[in-house]
């Protein structure tokens, strides 16, 4: 889904004029931004969580030459969805409770007990 679709769609559901719509997905990007610059995380109910990850300094190629590089220590964003969102994009994955074990049979009764 590009911007033009994302912002059409909420035009359509919330009845928001289009300058509206693009007011708050432009704020809603500079909040988000501002968030994981700040504190290395940003929470989105109902979708799941942005956070900020280092990734170490590395060896690598370039594809053209095949000469060896240095690729540095960066920071990168990874999102981590919900439960329930992961769930709706996996719905066979979803894991059945386990069965409960067996009672075990009662012993029978000796014959000292019997008496």
């Amino acid at each position: 889904m590009k911007k033009a679709d994302l912002a059409e769609s909420i035009m359509r559901s919330a009845g928001l004029t289009k300058a509206n719509v693009n007011r708050f997905y432009r704020g809603l990007v500079d909040l988000v931004r501002k968030e994981l610059v700040n504190n290395g995380e940003c929470v989105l109910p109902g979708l799941g969580i942005l956070r900020v990850r280092i990734r170490k300094a590395r060896e690598g190629r370039n594809p053209r030459t095949g000469e060896r590089i240095h690729i540095p220590r960066r920071k990168g964003v990874s999102f981590k969805p919900y439960k329930d969102v992961r769930e709706l994009l996996n719905p066979g994955l979803k894991k059945e409770p386990p069965e409960p074990a067996p009672e075990p049979e009662p012993e029978a009764p000796t014959d000292m007990e019997q008496i």
